[in-house]
């Protein structure tokens, strides 16, 4: 059962047969992205090779359709989930130019629900590389947060 709406699904089923050349009911990986993309999804493109290695080497001649709204609804509730992070930072965003600063990561992260440890915050801090003046870019920072990055 997907969670698709069913005229999405119908949608997407439609620009899926587009890009089934052959008429197999697969797609290949090499218009996999393009089709991810008209169907409403923003695969970056570590996500896009990510996916392409784990299908490139299986026995199958490409991509189902089932497989393939798999992928759309998993690359769709990462995007929500993305927007949704973004949002969360952006309340605490003081200056309003999309970070924050190291301080606020710091207190947000130990005073969480499931609390990180120093080690844990320091090695976030680490990768998301602050600038010279401890700001945090929210974006990257989300990324990170998701293995986007």
């Amino acid at each position: 059962m997907s969670m698709l709406e069913e005229d999405k699904l119908k949608e997407c089923k439609l620009i899926f047969d587009m890009f089934d050349e052959d008429k197999d009911e697969l797609i290949s990986i090499d218009v996999l992205g393009d089709c991810l993309r008209i169907c409403g999804a923003a695969p970056s493109q570590q996500e896009l090779n990510k996916i392409i290695k784990k299908y490139e080497n299986t026995k199958e001649e490409g991509i189902s359709f089932e497989i393939f709204i798999k992928l759309l609804e998993k690359l769709l509730i990462n995007q929500d989930s993305e927007e949704d992070l973004i949002k969360e930072f952006m309340k605490i965003d003081h200056v309003g130019d999309g970070t924050i600063t190291k301080s606020d990561l710091q207190n947000l992260m130990s005073n969480y629900e499931n609390p990180l440890s120093p080690e844990e915050i320091e090695e976030i801090m680490q990768e998301v590389n602050p600038d010279e003046n401890g700001y945090i870019n929210i974006q990257r920072l989300v990324k990170l947060l998701l293995g986007k990055i």
